[in-house]
């Protein structure tokens, strides 16, 4: 295996947000097209939200407004999955 480049936060922190960024669109994504063929419940995808929101709320990362941005937009997607009957 190759050796890792140096990395400075900058790019470390730019990783982390894409990486995160992808996990929550594949896993919304894959929430969307279950429910389009009815293999997931309304309640099955709430409690996907709910656990996928549970970090997001813990004392010490709620005030943040990055944190609060990406629940928002967590709850604006599954919103969409939700409705999609």
């Amino acid at each position: 295996m190759a050796e890792l480049p140096d990395l400075n936060l900058p790019q470390l922190f730019a990783a982390l947000e894409v990486s995160d960024i992808s996990a929550i669109n594949g896993i919304a994504s894959l929430a969307n097209i279950l429910r389009r063929n009815g293999l997931i419940s309304v309640p099955d995808v709430s409690a996907l939200l709910q656990s996928m929101s549970l970090p997001l709320s813990l004392p010490r990362h709620a005030d943040n407004p990055a944190v609060q941005e990406i629940q928002l937009h967590l709850d604006q997607l599954f919103a969409q999955i939700i409705a999609a009957d």
